[in-house]
């Protein structure tokens, strides 16, 4: 279950369609509770009727004793001060951001000083470090009851799970080691600090937060947009100059070469402007 993105048309689909994972149920009730609650905006009592006959209609064999405690806590998390659902169709990187991560010096070794063989793989997983950081800004700041509140996260939860979605999230190398070789190599260097149990305090974030609040005339234009959540890394890579990365000419999304003459993502994409192309030949021969 990946919702993290879409909240909102993950939640939509839940009420039109039914369960989307079983082993998810709980979760899935509260977006439907939250969904009805700030969307369709029922009042607490007409949405405690409609969360039943909701059930009705999409739980096999349903008794509303044994589901009670389950929609009564969807209910309570709808009905909080604050709870809604999110979409994010994108996230801004900026200039100055990126030119932040290009510009560092990497070292092997602080006694020697030499360029560490991990330097562009180290900044290819600050880049998408950054970009967690500004998804999780994004959502706890449009969840906050707070007007005021500034989120100013520092520190990445790892476990082995979390580092291995990282590590595909950062399009890193097979070969290297995400722990012993990149963070390990962002600690030398003072960038990032292992704690305990996979937390990461993200130490550059403090630089991060201290150039936007205090260079007003820094570079804000924006440099790249991300809207292909799965593949991070590679929008690092295209704003490099990577001529194996680029956009899909059929969808748009982002993708790795296999060829210099590739145009398109899959096979289906390939076939659509094949289709396209044939078409627009056929116009000329029959206008011609």
């Amino acid at each position: 279950m990946d919702y993290k993105y879409t909240e909102l048309d993950y939640a939509k689909k839940i009420y039109e369609n039914g369960f989307q994972s079983e082993q998810h149920k709980p979760t899935e009730l509260r977006l439907v509770a939250t969904y009805m609650r700030r969307v369709l905006d029922y009042k607490p009592k007409k949405l405690r009727e409609e969360m039943y006959k909701w059930c009705e209609n999409h739980i096999a064999e349903y008794k509303r004793e044994l589901y009670y405690k389950q929609i009564n806590s969807a209910i309570n998390k709808a009905c909080k001060k604050g709870s809604m659902l999110i979409n994010i169709d994108c996230v801004d990187f900026y200039n100055y951001e990126i030119d932040y991560i290009n510009n560092l010096y990497i070292m092997r070794d602080p006694d020697d000083q030499e360029e560490s063989e991990y330097s562009y793989a180290c900044k290819k997983l600050l880049f998408t470090l950054l970009f967690i950081m500004k998804v999780n800004k994004f959502i706890t700041e449009a969840k906050s009851t707070d007007e005021d509140f500034e989120y100013e996260g520092k520190y990445f939860k790892g476990g082995q799970k979390k580092y291995t979605e990282l590590k595909r999230l950062a399009k890193l190398p097979e070969k290297v080691r995400i722990n012993e070789d990149i963070i390990n190599t962002l600690w030398i260097n003072g960038l990032a600090t292992p704690m305990f149990n996979g937390l990461i305090k993200l130490n550059f974030m403090e630089d991060i937060y201290n150039m936007e609040s205090k260079s007003p005339e820094s570079d804000t234009s924006i440099a790249i947009k991300i809207k292909d959540f799965d593949s991070v890394g590679w929008y690092f890579d295209y704003y490099n100059q990577d001529k194996k990365i680029a956009f899909c000419k059929e969808c748009g999304k982002i993708f790795r070469k296999k060829s210099n003459r590739q145009e398109c993502c899959s096979e289906e994409c390939s076939k659509a402007i094949d289709r396209e192309r044939a078409k627009k030949r056929m116009k000329v021969i029959r206008n011609s």
